[in-house]
């Protein structure tokens, strides 16, 4: 049986931009994953670092007794960046905002995080060692540490804290 293509028979254009979309997309899946390029394996410099090596060191951006030690990058330049911030027990983090998305992992105590422009007790959430929080740019937040604690920051540089009060900004006193 001889069939004429009709309208509903013919595969237009964008049917054949589709199935080579499709035949695209598979022929990607199976291929092996990139391997790292022979010069950038010569100079593949890896951070590792025991806790004896950390170098802890008061900022002016963050209040008087909260001290930071920085485990890779720069903050100022537009690349991966983490520290840690040891926090007293009994001390306030007043709401405040970074310009870039923050990975907050509590190393060690507790901490408690909370979300908002004002501070307040009731919004807080305990995060135990090994809890995590990810706040999104420009998402105010504030934290309160009952005991000594370490938390850890990861983020994409240049990172920065504003102060949601400017009379809470440290380095305005």
């Amino acid at each position: 049986m001889n069939t004429i293509p009709n309208e509903n028979t013919r595969c237009r254009p964008w049917c054949r931009i589709a199935a080579l979309l499709v035949a695209l997309a598979i022929g990607l899946a199976v291929l092996p994953p990139p391997s790292i390029a022979a010069d950038e394996a010569k100079n593949c410099q890896p951070v590792m670092m025991q806790a004896a090596e950390l170098k802890w060191i008061d900022t002016p951006a963050l209040a008087k007794g909260l001290q930071v030690a920085m485990l890779y990058g720069d903050m100022k330049k537009a690349e991966p960046i983490g520290f840690r911030i040891k926090i007293p027990a009994g001390r306030m983090m007043t709401p405040h905002t970074h310009p870039v998305i923050e990975r907050v992992t509590v190393i060690s105590g507790t901490f408690a995080m909370g979300h908002g422009e004002t501070f307040d007790k009731a919004k807080l959430t305990e995060l135990p060692a090994g809890s995590v929080s990810v706040f999104p740019s420009g998402c105010p937040m504030f934290g309160f540490a009952k005991e000594e604690c370490i938390i850890q920051v990861n983020a994409e540089g240049p990172w920065g804290i504003n102060y949601v009060n400017p009379a809470d900004d440290p380095r305005k006193q």
